[in-house]
């Protein structure tokens, strides 16, 4: 089992040492989970990253806003207002 010593600053914050940082695949900004684990034992447990958005996530949730229709509805009345104008 790998130890490793880290110090509490001032602040309430420490060092997690790079080859656990690496071999849990921690990044900047994840979310840990601190749980007290009987006398002065903390058990720490990586919370799973949020997914990214892709560009399609996000058509997605914009059409929760617009009524949706079929190109040939689309095309309609497309060419209605072609007709108005002639």
């Amino acid at each position: 089992m790998k130890t490793h010593v880290t110090t509490l600053t001032e602040r309430g914050q420490i060092s997690i040492p790079a080859d656990f940082r690496a071999g849990l695949g921690l990044h900047p900004g994840q979310k840990l989970l601190w749980t007290e684990d009987g006398d002065r034992a903390l058990r720490l447990t990586v919370c799973e990253p949020p997914r990214r958005r892709s560009a399609a996530d996000m058509l997605g949730y914009a059409r929760t806003f617009r009524e949706t229709r079929s190109t040939a509805e689309w095309m309609k009345e497309l060419r209605e207002g072609e007709e108005d104008d002639a």
